[in-house]
């Protein structure tokens, strides 16, 4: 037993031979017997035993596997920490990777012979590796929205403190996933819109009071993933956006003349809360009226290829919608032709792709619009917009419908290419200022194409 290397030590005695009388000849007076003195003998000197590697538990007796597969939530219990440069790294490797793979799928499309069948179905093959990689770095570099708002509830209670104000910050969805890159970015962008929700939007309690509201102001962030975008909401039960409160300002600083606020909507007055040096603030106060922050936001949610817009009612609150992409690098695209010249439209701003005579098109004030699903909507042709030569006139037009929270609109094409997965390149700081134009991506037979922001029309 000693020679045994897993058995430390071994202790032993001699058991006691039991006496049978003709009574204890019985089969369960034998077991008796037995086990007796075996229990007197565990008793006095307990049997160590090697014991089993027993799995940790997460605090409630549940093996992590146990309370991941009872919550539904992933429980993190091995990471490793990398440098977000080289993520970046390995991300630009995926990008140059699916160009050159749309480089041989371009090739093997041109080929009509028997080879070129098998080179297909190895691109096929290679389209799929191509596509899980991009996921797999994608995912690694996701990072929960959490790590950003989880500093908001205290700034909310600061800001009780010093405006005098009773209020309560609710947010959900902080397990959704963002961008590293975006994720570093939005912090500031949130934090202007709750200040502004806290100091503009909300109440003094009297008037909640008076109004029939709750003493204590809500204000709520929520996040959520919609396709292949996040959207982050900012709301508050506070008194809303006075448009003709806007209109007089904007009136007093000369930032529109009165023929143009004649002529503008509710969307385009709330649209002049996002200009530089505007606020509808009496006074300036540490918390606001300097006319920095909603201006910031836009420009910094716009570089981040999202949009914001805002939503409101007097006296019942404003809803503040950010829609920002999963990816800044690649993305899946609509390529279609104009004039000469190939596009990309993203492909989470299209609903649908309509064919429309050219007989079903009505004019509203002098705009073209289509009807659409017993709704109606604008028609824009992008040739117009992007100063292309028009092709010759035809009977059924191509329209691409896109969408954007509620607004939609038909975009009219010349030719559709099909879909592809397409590497975002910036266009640098020379063209900048046009908004249309979101980047460039190289096709795979070596050819440039714009990609649209699309968001810019509606």
């Amino acid at each position: 037993m000693q020679n045994i290397s897993e058995i430390k030590s071994v202790e032993g005695e001699e058991l006691p031979t039991p006496e049978y009388t003709e009574e204890s000849k019985t089969p369960e007076a034998v077991v008796e017997n037995i086990e007796k003195p075996v229990q007197e003998v565990i008793k006095e000197e307990p049997v160590v035993a090697a014991k089993k590697p027993v799995a940790p538990t997460t605090g409630t007796g549940q093996t992590p596997a146990q309370h991941q597969q009872a919550s539904g939530k992933p429980v993190v219990n091995r990471s490793v920490r990398v440098d977000i440069e080289k993520l970046d790294v390995l991300m630009n490797l995926v990008s140059e990777l699916i160009t050159a793979k749309n480089g041989i799928v371009s090739v093997s499309e041109s080929e009509k012979s028997e080879a070129a069948q098998s080179i297909r179905e190895q691109v096929e093959y290679l389209e799929s590796i191509t596509t899980n990689l991009h996921e797999s770095v994608m995912k690694v570099r996701m990072v929960p929205i959490e790590s950003v708002v989880s500093r908001f509830p205290r700034m909310i209670r600061d800001l009780s403190k010093k405006l005098n104000k009773k209020m309560e910050l609710y947010m959900s969805g902080e397990e959704t996933e963002l961008d590293r890159t975006v994720i570093d970015e939005i912090g500031d962008p949130l934090m202007h819109i709750l200040r502004n929700s806290a100091d503009h939007g909300l109440e003094s309690a009297e008037i909640r009071k008076e109004r029939g509201k709750p003493e204590v102001g809500s204000i709520f962030l929520d996040a959520y993933q919609d396709g292949n975008n996040v959207v982050i909401e900012v709301r508050d039960d506070g008194n809303g956006i006075d448009i003709e409160k806007v209109k007089r300002k904007a009136l007093e600083k000369g930032t529109i003349t009165p023929e143009q606020a004649n002529n503008m909507d509710d969307k385009a007055f709330l649209d002049l809360l996002f200009r530089p040096s505007f606020s509808t603030s009496e006074k300036v106060t540490e918390v606001s009226g300097r006319g920095v922050g909603l201006d910031v936001v836009k420009t910094k949610i716009e570089g981040l290829g999202g949009d914001i817009e805002v939503k409101t009612e007097l006296t019942v609150g404003s809803t503040f919608v950010i829609r920002l992409p999963l990816t800044l690098a690649i993305i899946q695209a609509l390529m279609v032709i104009l004039g000469d010249e190939k596009y990309a439209i993203p492909l989470n701003t299209i609903q649908t792709i309509e064919d429309i005579s050219v007989g079903d098109i009505k004019y509203i004030r002098g705009k073209e619009v289509i009807s659409f699903r017993e709704n109606v909507i604008p028609l824009i042709r992008l040739s117009d917009v992007l100063d292309i030569e028009q092709r010759e006139k035809v009977e059924n037009l191509i329209v691409v419908i896109i969408q954007k929270g509620d607004k939609k609109a038909g975009l009219v094409v010349d030719e559709l290419i099909g879909q592809q997965e397409i590497v975002i390149k910036t266009l640098g700081k020379c063209l900048n200022n046009n908004k249309l134009l979101s980047g460039a991506t190289i096709l795979g037979d070596g050819e440039v194409a714009l990609i649209l922001d699309v968001n810019t029309l509606l």
